[in-house]
Parts: C-alpha cells; sequence; structure tokens
C-alpha cells in the first residue's frame, strides 16, 4: 500500500515536471514563445494620445471709410471685397433745404401772372417751377437752415405777400460711407493703400 502510495507521488511530480517544461519541451501560450512570434517588432512606437493645440482663430476688426462720393463709395467696396473683406456701402444723408415757396398754381399761366405780382411788389429772384401734372411752384429761396428761411418770409409778409411757406425738402444723398470688416492683419494693411487715391477719405470705427 504505501509502494503504490509513493508511485502515486512520483507519477504526479513527474507530471508537473514535465508540464513545466523541464524536459525540453515548451508551451507555445506562455509568454517567452508568443515574444518570439511578433511580426516586426521594431516598428512598434509609443504614441501618446495629447491632442494637437486648437487652431489660432483670425481677429476680425470692422473699420468704416468715410468722405466719398457714391461713384468712389462703389469702387472702393468692389476693391476690398475683391481683396477678401466684407464691405458696404452707407449713403450720407444731405441735410434737408428749406425753401420758401408759393404752390399750388394751377399751371404756367397762373405761374407766370404771379411771377408779374412779386416783381412789382420788389421780391427779386422768384423762380417758377415746373411739378408733374402741369402744376407749378415759385421758389423765393433756398436755405441751408430753419432760422433763415423764415427771416425772409416776415419780410415777404411785410410787404403784403401771405401765400408764401417754408417748406422742408429731403436731399439726395452725394456722400457716402464703406463699411469694411475682415481679418484685422490683412484689413489694416490694404485699406491705407486702397483709400490713397481718395483726397477727402477718412478711416474711422465701425458705428454700432
Amino acid at each position: 500500500m504505501r509502494l503504490f502510495f509513493f508511485l502515486l507521488v512520483l507519477a504526479n511530480l513527474i507530471f508537473f515536471v514535465w508540464n513545466q517544461g523541464y524536459f525540453g519541451t515548451s508551451d507555445e501560450s506562455r509568454e517567452p514563445h508568443r515574444l518570439e512570434q511578433q511580426l516586426n517588432a521594431e516598428k512598434l512606437r509609443i504614441v501618446s494620445d495629447a491632442r494637437p493645440p486648437a487652431a489660432k482663430v483670425a481677429e476680425v476688426t470692422c473699420r468704416s471709410v468715410n468722405g466719398l462720393t457714391l461713384a468712389n463709395a462703389e469702387a472702393l467696396s468692389a476693391a476690398v471685397v475683391a481683396g477678401g473683406a466684407e464691405a458696404r456701402i452707407l449713403p450720407v444723408a444731405e441735410p434737408a433745404l428749406h425753401l420758401v415757396v408759393i404752390t399750388d398754381l394751377a399751371n404756367k399761366a397762373a405761374a407766370d401772372k404771379k411771377l408779374a405780382e412779386l416783381t412789382r411788389l420788389g421780391v427779386e429772384a422768384p423762380k417758377s417751377v415746373a411739378l408733374e401734372g402741369g402744376r407749378h411752384e415759385i421758389v423765393l429761396g433756398s436755405f441751408a437752415t430753419e432760422a433763415a428761411a423764415r427771416e425772409l418770409l416776415q419780410g415777404l409778409a411785410k410787404k403784403g405777400i401771405k401765400s408764401a411757406r417754408v417748406d422742408a425738402r429731403p436731399q439726395p444723398a452725394l456722400k457716402a460711407a464703406v463699411e469694411t470688416r475682415g481679418e484685422a492683419a490683412t484689413l489694416l494693411q490694404q485699406l491705407p493703400k486702397l483709400i490713397a487715391p481718395y483726397a477727402d477719405a477718412t478711416l474711422g470705427e465701425c458705428g454700432p
């Protein structure tokens, strides 16, 4: 019985030694054998998972070019757009003129009759203007301010001319500004060159 027990222990020991590869065999699943089977191991590289820095956003700026005629504003706007920036033409409103006028004259005959009357009363240089539909008006004076127009109106009233009145007339825009917007570094370098041909052009900040 003891002999059988020792033989069983010896068999287990031999099996253990053989399983560990001490008899010259090896287990392909063991780590040393796996390392030998690696393909192109020299090409392996350790790669960092750090992300590249975000691209820097270009600074955008806005500049207004003032003191242009409408024709110059259109030319400058086209040049700015061709350079890769944005441009917008902003007509500059002219101040209204304040006219001293006699209106509601039905036709030229009525206007001529009124002109003759004004001349007899000593009014200087009245001017007849034809309107749509055959109607006419007589312009007695044109002023930049309402106060100046009313001063003339008071003088006419003293002469007995009661039909005249002051009328503010909007004027078409003769000047314009160009609002430009683009990458600051490029726009601020280009604008001085682009506005150089326009003697009255000035650079300023864009409005709100």
